[in-house]
């Protein structure tokens, strides 16, 4: 079974300055059955036992974007949301331009968000989240 590559796309300035991910980060994958491709709201289709490789790119190359965490949402827990994550210190360093995840072979099929957190810069406004991607693992 192929990876799955997922691109993150973000505009690193406008997302410090506005302290949202929102509408300053676009998400895409290789596989043809996902959908939302290009949008915040990517829904990434996968399988059990299935390969994913998140990598970042920042549209401007002065302002670089790492992958600070990626985390499973319990679904019903956790509105879509953005904004700048108050507790940056419970990021584990080192940060990451790439990030490679395993979907467990025992995963049930069915939707799981995740929060995708980036690290633009330095201090305590630098690390941003957004709710809204997704996986949707096959049966």
């Amino acid at each position: 079974m192929q990876p799955i590559n997922i691109v993150v796309l973000v505009d690193s300035i406008a997302a410090l300055s506005k302290g949202t991910l929102s509408d300053n980060v676009h998400l895409t994958d290789d596989h043809s059955l996902s959908q939302g491709k290009g949008t915040a709201m990517l829904r990434t289709v996968c399988c059990p036992g299935q390969w994913l490789r998140w990598k970042v790119l920042a549209v401007d190359v002065q302002s670089p974007a790492v992958i600070a965490g990626i985390d499973f949402l319990p679904w019903d827990d956790v509105p879509e949301a953005s904004g700048v994550d108050p507790d940056i210190d419970r990021y584990v360093m080192p940060r990451w331009r790439a990030w490679t995840g395993l979907v467990p072979c025992d995963t049930p099929p069915g939707r799981y968000r995740y929060r995708l957190a980036l690290q633009m810069g330095s201090g305590g406004q630098s690390v941003i989240f957004i709710n809204s991607p997704s996986i949707d693992v096959l049966g």
